[in-house]
């Protein structure tokens, strides 16, 4: 790092020579690989108790004042969201899959207790007699507790529902 600094011919200011050696670190880097893995296990986590429909277990990815975006509604706190949204829907569902995929994480404060995660996700599940088969986007406000675990602050998704397959022409 010193040799890269001394053959450059101009000197570089110290925000931008700090900047500089904290991009080029190998264990910043690592840092910041191991923190997104973490999350995307974290959230791995998520999809194996929603499709579990385990509201317990769900109840501990919330911050309990979570802001909910999802479907043109808003559900704030999350009593809020699992009495009047997640529980009734999960309750209508049968043969629930549900995963995220395409997870980007991006840390929020420098302190690491902040981060934003964008995603993809898919849907699939039995509604009575429908099928429902929806993939959308999603965007995740975390923020540790006092105990260092990942709480969701704010979650807003959207997604359009998949056409249903055509029907197949009898001969």
């Amino acid at each position: 790092m010193t040799e890269l600094l001394r053959s450059m011919k101009r000197p570089l200011g110290m925000g931008c020579a700090l900047a500089l050696a904290t991009l080029l670190t190998p264990t910043a880097r690592a840092g910041e690989s191991d923190h997104g893995e973490a999350i995307t296990k974290w959230l791995g986590s998520y999809d194996v108790a929603l499709n579990a429909k385990d509201l317990d277990r769900l109840a501990s990815f919330y911050h309990p004042e979570v802001t909910i975006f999802e479907g043109g509604s808003t559900n704030d706190g999350w009593a809020d969201y699992r009495d009047n949204h997640l529980g009734p829907e999960l309750e209508e569902f049968q043969s629930l899959q549900f995963s995220h995929f395409n997870v980007k994480t991006h840390p929020l404060s420098q302190d690491d207790r902040a981060a934003y995660v964008t995603a993809e996700y898919r849907l699939k599940a039995q509604v009575k007699d429908r099928e429902v088969d929806a993939a959308g986007l999603e965007t995740l406000v975390l923020v540790r507790d006092d105990k260092g675990a990942w709480k969701i602050r704010h979650s807003h998704t959207s997604s359009r529902r998949r056409p249903a397959a055509s029907p197949t022409p009898q001969k």
